[in-house]
C-alpha cells in the first residue's frame, strides 16, 4: 500500500543539497545533522561553539528546537507542571532554562551561513513557526511528539519550506494517516526520518529494517534519527540506504539536560562522519557491472593463473 501522490518524487531539495535517490537510481550523498538541540543550555555562546565544532567534524547541518511555552503545554502546565503529566514538573523548569533568547537567533543562523552548513529548526508550536520565519529559516523538522499534530503540519506547509519529519512515537497504521497529512502539507518537499524515541534507545530496539520500508511504501527521502550510543548503528543506517543520518550532538555529554546522555561528543561526531563518507566512496554505481580496477590488473599480471592447453600427437604420428 501506498500513499504516494503523482507529484511526489524521490529527491528532496533541502538547504541547497539534494537527498534521496532519482528514477536513474543516482544516490545524493547523505546529508548529515548534528542536532544541537536543547543542549546548549540556553546559552548563545555555547551555542555559537557547538555550531563551530560540529563544522569541525564535517557535518552538513546543525539542527536547533524552538518553543513557545505558553503555546506548546497547556495554561494549567504551565502554571502548575506538577498537576499534569508525570514528569513535566521537571522537564518544565529545564525547558524554560534551556530556551535561547530571541535575539540570539538570527546570529546563530548568520554563524552557520558563514561556515556553510544549512540552519534546521523544530518548532514545537505554531507561534514559534512565525518566528522562525521572520528570521529566514530555511528547512523545518517535524518531531516525532508531533507526528499527528495535523495543524502544525498545515502550518509549517504553509512556509512552501522543504520539511524533514520524524515517525518516532507512532504505530504503523498512525504513520500512514500522518504521512498522508504531511505529504498534503508539503507535496514534493518531505522527508521522513525513521526514528526510536527511547533516550538512549537500546540497539535491539532500532529497527533499522524500516527504513526500507518506508522509502517503497511512501516513495520519499527516508533517513534515520538515531538516539542510541556510539556511531555503529548510525553507520549501519546510511550503509543500508538512510538517505538523512541525524544525531544529538553536545560538546560534554555531563552537561545538564535530557538529551545529553544520548549525543554525541565533537570526536564521536567526526567518526560518525568519517564512516558515512567511506560508506559512500565505497558504494559505487549500481548501473555499472563490476569491472577490475586498475590495481586488480596489476595483482592478476603478478598473481593470475591461466590455463594452457597442449594437444598431444597421436602415437606414431608426424
Amino acid at each position: 500500500m501506498s500513499v504516494l501522490p503523482q507529484s511526489q518524487t524521490g529527491v528532496v531539495e533541502i538547504l541547497g543539497r539534494k537527498v534521496g535517490n532519482g528514477p536513474d537510481l543516482e544516490r545524493h550523498r547523505c546529508l548529515i545533522v548534528a542536532e544541537l538541540g536543547i543542549n546548549h543550555c540556553g546559552k548563545p555562546d555555547l551555542a555559537m561553539k557547538m555550531i563551530a565544532a560540529a563544522k569541525a567534524a564535517g557535518v552538513d547541518v546543525v539542527k536547533f528546537q524552538k518553543r513557545t511555552l505558553s503555546a506548546t503545554y497547556t495554561a494549567q502546565a504551565n502554571a502548575d507542571p506538577n498537576a499534569t503529566a508525570i514528569g513535566l514538573a521537571h522537564y518544565m523548569p529545564l525547558l524554560r532554562e534551556c530556551e535561547l533568547p530571541d535575539d540570539a537567533w538570527p546570529r546563530l543562523r548568520a554563524y552557520a551561513a558563514d561556515l556553510g552548513l544549512g540552519f534546521l529548526v523544530t518548532p514545537w508550536d505554531e507561534p514559534s513557526v512565525d518566528f522562525l520565519e521572520r528570521i529566514g529559516v530555511g528547512a523545518y523538522k517535524v518531531s516525532s511528539a508531533d507526528m499527528t499534530n495535523i495543524f502544525l503540519h498545515r502550518k509549517i506547509g504553509a512556509t512552501g519550506k522543504p520539511v524533514i519529519a520524524s515517525t518516532g512515537m507512532a504505530t504503523e497504521l498512525e504513520m500512514f494517516a500522518a504521512i498522508r497529512s504531511l505529504m498534503a502539507a508539503a507535496p514534493g518537499r518531505l522527508v521522513l526520518m525513521h526514528a526510536v524515541s527511547s533516550y538512549p534507545a537500546a540497539f535491539r530496539d532500532c529497527q533499522l529494517h524500516s527504513i526500507l520500508r518506508m522509502k517503497v511504501n511512501h516513495g520519499v527521502p527516508v533517513g534515520w534519527s538515531g538516539h542510541e550510543r556510539g556511531v555503529a548503528v548510525s553507520a549501519a543506517a546510511a550503509a543500508l540506504g538512510a538517505d538523512v543520518i541525524e544525531r544529538h550532538f553536545t560538546l560534554d555529554r555531563t552537561m545538564p539536560g535530557p538529551d545529553q546522555a544520548a549525543s554525541l561528543e565533537p570526536d564521536g561526531l567526526r567518526k560518525l562522519v568519517e564512516r558515512v563518507r567511506a560508506f559512500e566512496e565505497a558504494y559505487g554505481d549500481p548501473l555499472t557491472n563490476k569491472v577490475m580496477t586498475r590495481g586488480e590488473l596489476q595483482t592478476r599480471e603478478l598473481l593470475g593463473k591461466s590455463l594452457v592447453v597442449y594437444a598431444l600427437k597421436p602415437e606414431g604420428g608426424k
